[in-house]
């Protein structure tokens, strides 16, 4: 393969990467029964305050079940996150290996939740779900099942990172216990918040700290917020902070975050970074922007990993560039 030129290795490769996203295509039953899916009436109880950061904190402690009972009280009251919290109940779904629920409850994020940029995202999963139904259909059939390895699989899109506040090299030991506040804080009084949660991520605190502090500040539509985390974004912190601010920007910006992003990609030099970045453009499916990042990549490893991504995607823009490959 290292003196295999790139249109050979182009053609052999994307024939198999499409064949096997076929495997992938939407079932188009269940996106159109969005009917079926329960609407809760106005007369749901409140929500428990702390039932986001519950399931948050039941998927860190990989509780799935909690985590969907603790999100549908989230959903039930139409708080504020009832589309990110529909998005996370998919997500432990997966985990709990119930697909068929994994896509009515991304049926239903899109129902109810049109405008949301946690769609995209849902409906990658439901990607995932399907092929999964797929699998477990060809096994019980007795066909033969194509390794999922030739494709690189979809990582998961993290919950809030866990913080590991008794490694070495010390930290604040009420570190967390700020960070809770601050996250109140900052959906109250941003002005006040974002300062002390830059000082967090520039201070001699664990990484955990400093990650949980960015995914905080990706919550919050603030200026003040969202100017810290271009910081990051841009690598005015450490790598690993700016990888991680890369993957909460797209999570919870989708689309809007991709100019910046390609910026991103544009200026540096890391390739962990410009990895970020691709997988950043495929959470929130900007198949165009892809391409356009495939076509002009010099770096083979880079290109693979585009070209994997985009034979995943059904979108007209990564279809014909398939084809392009295979002329």
């Amino acid at each position: 393969m290292m003196h295999e030129g790139w249109s050979s290795y182009a053609k052999r490769y994307v024939c198999g990467a499409v064949a096997i996203a076929g495997l992938l295509a939407p079932a188009h039953g269940v996106a159109e029964s969005p009917s079926a899916i329960l609407w809760f009436g106005d007369s749901a109880p409140a929500v428990d305050q702390g039932a986001y950061a519950a399931g948050t904190k039941a998927m860190n402690e990989k509780r799935w079940l909690d985590a969907v009972h603790s999100f549908d009280r989230v959903i039930a009251a139409r708080s504020d996150r009832a589309d990110a919290a529909m998005y996370w109940k998919a997500y432990a779904l997966r985990k709990l290996g119930n697909a068929p629920s994994v896509m009515a409850t991304c049926v239903q994020l899109q129902a109810q939740y049109q405008a949301s940029s946690w769609n995209q995202d849902c409906s990658a999963l439901s990607l995932q779900a399907k092929a999964d139904l797929r699998r477990t259909a060809g096994q019980q059939a007795g066909m033969p099942i194509v390794a999922p390895v030739v494709i690189p699989p979809i990582p998961p899109m993290p919950p809030m990172p866990s913080l590991h506040l008794n490694s070495p090299g010390g930290g604040d030991p009420d570190a967390e216990l700020k960070i809770l506040a601050l996250n109140s804080l900052l959906n109250q009084d941003p002005a006040r918040a974002v300062p002390v949660l830059r000082g967090l991520l520039t201070g001699n605190q664990p990484e955990s700290v400093k990650k949980h502090a960015i995914f905080v500040l990706a919550q919050s539509k603030s200026p003040e917020a969202q100017a810290t985390l271009s910081d990051a974004v841009r690598g005015k912190m450490s790598p690993d902070l700016q990888r991680q601010a890369i993957e909460m920007m797209a999570i919870f910006e989708g689309k809007r975050a991709n100019d910046t992003l390609a910026e991103v990609y544009r200026s540096t030099g890391d390739a962990q970074v410009k990895r970020s970045v691709i997988q950043a453009f495929f959470l929130t499916q900007d198949a165009p922007r892809m391409v356009d990042l495939a076509r002009n990549e010099k770096d083979l490893e880079l290109k693979r990993q585009l070209v994997s991504q985009l034979a995943l995607m059904h979108d007209k823009a990564a279809q014909d560039y398939m084809m392009e490959l295979l002329k």
